[in-house]
This record gives structure tokens, C-alpha cells and sequence, in this order.
């Protein structure tokens, strides 16, 4: 019996076509929020240099401290969702992706909670938990990305692969920046334009979840639901079938 195409779209297991990119259309909007408190934030702290001054200074202004939570809150949520949805969707195994945005989530929600010291003081245990965090959260971002590349056998796309590429950099970057800003401190001294290189590297992170979230569309096995059909649609399908024929 001869079935229409679009009976046979309703009633058999076919891959979906036009599939929305659920968990990419979620990194953007959290992603847009997460950057728009540190839009915020500089507005409320104009002044606050961008280019020299760390993000982290916009506590010392009225609201900035709460902008600043609430960016590492909404980034460690993303970094959730997104941990769930690779799991459920068999694209990740083994503990180490979860481990490791568990971690990331947690160092972001206490960049916010744990603000840094004002400029000159010594460094208080608030400080120290702040700077530590940071440079955690930003440290095992990699292995999220390379663990998900390397348990997906059979790629469909090249999403795998460019997020491995990414991860490689950003871990690479993290890596040179530490070094260089470790040894300049020991000496007393800072990175030049620190506070835009800390700008950036909000926005990389911000953009190295929303790659995640796209393999995790691209990769993930996508099938509409099986439907059963009534016969007498069935039938109706099939005479429509015989009259256009």
C-alpha cells in the first residue's frame, strides 16, 4: 500500500530534518545573559578600566559584586544543562567530563561569591579563593571538550574535531598566560592590559560552551518519535496516493 510523503513522515522512524538546535539556542541565550552582567557592570563601574583593570574590581562599585554572581552562576548552570544533555544523549562516558564541569560550575559560582581584595591591600582569604577559582574554572575546560571528542567513535560531522582544536588553544593560552602572570607577580609587577586579556577571555569562555552545546546538536543521535497510524489515515493516504498517480 502506497503511502504520501507526508503520512510517511508522521508514521515511520525517520532522522529528523529540520531538528532545532536545542542546546546551542540554550548556550546563546544563557551566554548573551552571562555577557550582558559584565556590560552591566561596566556601566554601573565606569570607573573601572577596561582595558587595565580586572573584571573582579566592579565589586568596588554599587551592584557590581551582585553582576559579577550572578554571571558566574549563570555560567555554571550552562555548564550543567549542557553536562546533562551529553550524558543523556550517549555522547559522553567515564566520569571525566563530569567531573570537570562540576568543578568549572563550582569555581564560577565563587569567582562571585568570594570577591577580591580593593587595590594595594594585602591579600585576604576572599582574594585568594577568587584568583584560585578563576584560573580553576578556566583550567579544566579542555578536558570537558577533549573527553566529549574522544568518546564520540563515529563522528558525523566535523564538530568533534574543531572542539578538540579549541580546547588544545584554549588550554595551550591558559597555560602561557598563567606562567607569565605567576612570574611577573612573584617580581611585584602585572601583564599589561591585563584587564582586557581577562575581557577576551570571558568571551572565549563564553564561546567554547556555545561550540560545546553545538556537537552536542550535531552528534547527538536525533529520530522523531515513531507514530502508529490509524488505518483510515493510512487509507486516505493511499487514495491520495492512487489519484495522483
Amino acid at each position: 500500500m502506497n503511502v504520501v510523503a507526508n503520512d510517511l513522515g508522521r508514521y515511520t522512524d525517520v532522522p529528523a530534518t529540520s531538528v532545532v538546535p536545542r542546546s546551542a539556542r540554550t548556550a546563546s541565550w544563557f551566554g548573551a545573559t552571562a555577557a550582558l552582567t559584565i556590560v552591566a557592570a561596566h556601566f554601573i563601574g565606569a570607573a573601572v578600566d577596561p582595558v587595565l583593570d580586572p573584571i573582579s574590581w566592579y565589586a568596588f562599585t554599587p551592584g557590581g559584586g551582585e553582576l559579577i554572581l550572578a554571571g558566574g552562576v549563570t555560567l555554571a548552570v550552562l555548564g550543567l544543562i549542557l553536562t546533562a544533555r551529553m550524558y543523556r544523549s550517549g555522547l559522553a562516558v567515564g566520569p571525566i567530563p563530569a567531573a570537570a564541569m562540576i568543578v568549572f560550575a563550582i569555581a564560577m559560582v565563587l569567582v562571585g561569591a568570594f570577591p577580591t581584595d580593593p587595590p594595594g591591600s594585602p591579600a585576604t582569604f576572599s582574594a585568594t579563593v577568587h584568583r584560585y577559582s578563576a584560573a580553576t574554572a578556566f583550567c579544566v575546560l579542555p578536558a570537558v571538550g577533549l573527553s566529549l571528542q574522544r568518546s564520540i567513535r563515529q563522528p558525523r560531522t566535523g564538530r568533534p574535531r574543531g572542539l578538540r582544536t579549541f580546547a588544545w588553544v584554549l588550554g595551550v593560552l591558559v597555560a602561557v598566560f598563567l606562567v607569565v602572570h605567576l612570574s611577573l607577580v612573584s617580581v611585584g609587577s602585572g601583564i599589561v592590559a591585563f584587564g582586557l586579556i581577562e575581557r577576551v577571555g570571558f568571551a572565549v569562555m563564553i564561546g567554547y560552551l556555545i561550540l560545546l552545546a553545538l556537537t552536542i546538536d550535531a552528534e547527538a543521535p536525533r529520530h522523531e518519535a515513531v507514530e502508529v497510524a490509524e488505518p483510515a489515515l493510512l487509507l486516505s493516504g493511499s487514495r491520495s496516493a492512487d489519484l495522483a498517480a
